[in-house]
């Protein structure tokens, strides 16, 4: 699969720019390469719930409590190479607070999140639309072309579409569970329409 080296190159190639062999060659393709691609690789990595991304850990409960007027009792740790939290469990209240996580409950915790992963575990959709992601803000960066911009800011999310569709595929279906809402909401339905209250 692509390095960052390869993807970055990719990318100069759709706006009209040099390939680069290292983030360190002279010129503005690799200067631009070498600040926009951490970034807007993280920015794709945390738009959706990518399964070569994900990661579980158990979390950590700290000494250190928050603050006696919060809402929260205790404290956890959040994983150090966490891009996005995509869910805690068992399912609790929590918030993020800086690099902690705030919850009611002091038992285990098991956090699944998306990390940055290596650039060679990417599939070959998602590399091309981190491909048109990149060629959209290199179009500013190195040609101030608007047009192209828009053109591969197009091509990105179609791509995003079609790679986080293709990911989706990879996962059962949830069935739905008893929700007191839905409950609530279709408690007058019968197979014949609604019934009268």
């Amino acid at each position: 699969m692509p390095s960052a080296i390869d993807i970055s190159s990719n990318a100069l190639l759709l706006v009209g720019d040099n390939p680069i062999n290292s983030f360190s060659d002279p010129g503005a393709g690799a200067q631009a390469a070498a600040a926009l691609y951490p970034q807007v690789k993280q920015r794709l990595l945390a738009m959706h719930p990518w399964s070569f991304a994900l990661k579980q850990q158990r979390l950590s409960l700290l000494s250190a409590q928050p603050d006696e007027l919060s809402r929260y009792k205790y404290a956890f740790q959040v994983p150090t190479d966490l891009i996005r939290l995509w869910e805690i469990a068992p399912f609790q209240d929590y918030t993020i607070i800086g690099d902690l996580i705030y919850a009611n409950q002091n038992t285990a915790m098991l956090a699944t999140y998306i990390y940055d992963v290596a650039d060679t575990a990417m599939p070959a959709q998602v590399v091309k639309t981190l491909e048109y992601m990149l060629a959209a803000e290199f179009a500013i960066a190195i040609t101030e072309d608007e047009n192209k911009n828009a053109l591969y800011s197009r091509k990105a999310g179609e791509a995003f579409a079609q790679a986080s569709t293709i990911d989706s595929q990879g996962r059962p279906q949830v069935a739905i569970k008893d929700n007191p809402f839905v409950d609530a909401r279709f408690s007058g339905f019968t197979p014949n329409g609604f019934g009268s209250r």
